[in-house]
């Protein structure tokens, strides 16, 4: 595969393999990322590897990246969750006296949502304000399912991370170190 071939395949598949990424991930970001990685591990394998049947190679390829991407995102997410809970567990055993502050804790939260974008945060209040479902919330917003699933997680990301940074200064204030 020599330049010229290369450019000319990005330049015919990028749009479709965009819409793949897209569909399956939800985040216009992402989905570029994906193709630009799908395109990367073309070029940096092009002298391994003979590709019989391009298109099918190209697409079963973005939709393999836009998998592990959401994947990756899932568990990185539950590891955020996870160690908010260890911060607010070691929180409470190390204070008991003192419990969190949820003052801060719903300042920080509010302001959070704030800065989301206005759609992330309205399909995040919807879900954990109004109790819908995903489903619903797709079909009331006309998003797929997959969406509103990245809108969720991406409002929760944004929350657990403040939380952490709240717990840590509520942490370093209490004790004196981080």
């Amino acid at each position: 595969m020599d330049e010229a071939f290369f450019r000319a395949t990005y330049e015919r598949y990028w749009s479709r393999l965009y819409s793949i990424c897209y569909f399956t991930i939800g985040s216009r970001e992402a989905a570029e990322d994906t193709v630009t990685e799908v395109f990367i591990s073309l070029w940096n394998n092009r002298d391994r590897q003979v590709i019989e049947n391009m298109d099918h190679y190209l697409v079963r390829a973005a939709k393999n990246l836009s998998l592990k991407y959401l994947i990756r995102q899932q568990k990185m997410d539950a590891a955020l969750l996870r160690m908010v809970d260890t911060l607010q567990d070691h929180h409470r055993h190390s204070q008991p006296e003192r419990p969190l502050e949820v003052k801060e804790i719903r300042a920080m939260a509010h302001r959070t949502l704030e800065s989301l974008p206005e759609k992330t945060r309205a399909i995040y209040l919807m879900n954990r304000e109004d109790g819908l479902t995903y489903q619903q919330i797709a079909e009331k917003t006309g998003l797929s399912v997959k969406s509103v699933e990245y809108h969720v997680s991406r409002a929760l990301r944004a929350l657990s991370q403040s939380l952490l940074v709240v717990l840590l200064e509520l942490s370093s204030h209490h004790s004196g170190t981080i």
